[in-house]
């Protein structure tokens, strides 16, 4: 979860700050609080693009704003080990941290603040094709992407990557195809007639858009009216998609919702606050959204935000479904642990898998040269002081995730599973109907997921 994005100034000044502060080199911590592109908190950016400087940044940060600065080794960062700002960042972090990662500035910014990727709009996973050899899988496709214009659609099955088979010993070079060639040609199966065709997809920069699919469904005797969306990216672009779609649902009279977040990684917490006020409206609206707290060096700057006053669009429901996988991370989880606090009288039946567990954030990014720091700075509680969920937030109602079926087949697994619960108040067995028999929906081998990956994860 983002507490702000790329580029925000707090000029805050730090009083406890005025006597000299300096870490075991010269460089000292400003006396101010600035996220900006001169300073991260105390941490003066680097003036030059040296390994040594870089090195010297990160060094700082985790020493001052991390989350569990206090557990940070003291080390020599000149020293010619270090030979990489990942390298770094991944001898600092804690155990406890699978998140903070470094990025290209720019990638981070195109995607938060003006909603843009530039990859080919896929989702992918990976199946088991027969005893040695795997197959990716397409879990989504972003609209209008690169992917998308080739005719390319959940369930499809890619064999071959660049005439590449995809094995235990060739994983590594398929991956590394996937992040660093510019244009890939797929070999797409057709599980049934075993048809092979070829398609190449260059990667360009498109407009993402963040509702992937949307429908109603209305029970035979039409007593319940189901919104139901699938909803990737918590960007800032995102508003305006959802209250658009809200709208919709409130002139179709909603009365319950299926809100998927399956593969949503997070992103802005004003976003998690906005879609979740919404769904929750006058039971929800001014109570405690989201505690946000700090290490000890800026535990004075905890602070509680609440959910939004009324809504013209807001659903006013007392109950929610919320699909989920272990892709489900950061805000996503924020909105479903914000939601299910005492003082909302909200219901929220979790369908699916267990979450990424991710109760941490970044508030801003540390810039430096090109690349920005997004290293774990805050921790988020709701209005129960309930957080922690390192481990992930287990659903009410297990379903494995099927993506052989497209969205809004009534048919797949988890929308199945919700779809029952509505109708019955239980949970049902789900049946997990695969008519391409050949590829299996289990595989030991898993693409990557850490970093960036975890937030968007489409390449």
């Amino acid at each position: 979860m983002l507490k702000s994005t790329i580029i925000i100034s707090l000029l805050l000044l730090l009083t406890a700050c005025n006597e000299e502060t300096t870490t075991q080199e010269e460089t000292p911590l400003a006396n101010t609080i600035e996220i900006s592109e001169e300073q991260y908190f105390r941490v003066v950016s680097p003036k030059s693009c040296e390994q040594s400087e870089k090195n010297r940044f990160i060094y700082q940060v985790m020493h001052d704003s991390y989350l569990w600065a206090s557990e940070v080794p003291e080390l020599d960062y000149k020293d010619s080990d270090y030979n990489s700002s990942e390298k770094m960042l991944t001898t600092l972090k804690s155990p406890n941290d699978k998140f903070s990662f470094i990025i290209d500035a720019e990638t981070i910014q195109n995607f938060f603040e003006e909603g843009k990727n530039n990859d080919m709009g896929i989702g992918l996973t990976v199946a088991k094709l027969d005893a040695t050899n795997y197959a990716l899988v397409v879990k989504f496709v972003y609209p209008n992407s690169p992917a998308d214009k080739k005719g390319v659609k959940r369930g499809d099955v890619i064999k071959l990557v660049e005439n590449l088979a995809i094995t235990e010993e060739s994983f590594d070079e398929v991956v590394n195809i996937l992040e660093t060639y510019p244009t890939i040609e797929f070999t797409f199966l057709e599980p049934s007639s075993g048809k092979l065709t070829k398609k190449s997809i260059t990667k360009k920069s498109y407009d993402i858009q963040t509702i992937l699919y949307s429908n109603t469904f209305v029970n035979s005797n039409q007593s319940k009216i189901v919104g139901y969306f699938v909803f990737q990216d918590f960007i800032q672009n995102a508003n305006g998609e959802i209250d658009t779609l809200f709208k919709q649902f409130k002139r179709n009279g909603i009365n319950e919702l299926i809100l998927d977040l399956r593969y949503n990684g997070g992103g802005a917490i004003n976003v998690a606050n906005h879609l979740a006020s919404l769904i929750g409206g006058n039971n929800v609206a001014e109570n405690i959204f989201n505690q946000t707290l700090l290490n000890e060096t800026y535990n004075y700057y905890n602070e509680v935000s609440y959910f939004e006053k009324p809504l013209p669009n807001a659903l006013n429901l007392d109950r929610v479904f919320v699909i989920t996988t272990e892709s489900t991370c950061s805000s996503s989880e924020l909105v479903i642990n914000s939601l299910k606090a005492s003082a909302n009288h909200m219901e929220i039946i979790q369908i699916g898998n267990t979450t990424c567990g991710k109760p941490y954030g970044y508030m801003g990014a540390g810039l430096f040269c090109d690349k920005a720091l997004y290293a774990i700075n805050m921790e988020s509680k709701n209005g129960d002081n309930e957080g922690g969920y390192v481990n992930g937030i287990i659903p009410t109602c297990q379903a494995q995730d099927n993506y052989f079926k497209s969205f809004g087949d009534t048919q797949e697994n988890s929308l199945a599973v919700a779809l029952n619960y509505i109708q019955t108040n239980r949970c049902s067995t789900s049946s997990q109907s695969n008519k391409q028999e050949k590829v299996k929906l289990q595989s030991k081998l898993k693409l990557p997921q850490d970093g960036f990956k975890r937030i968007m994860n489409a390449y």
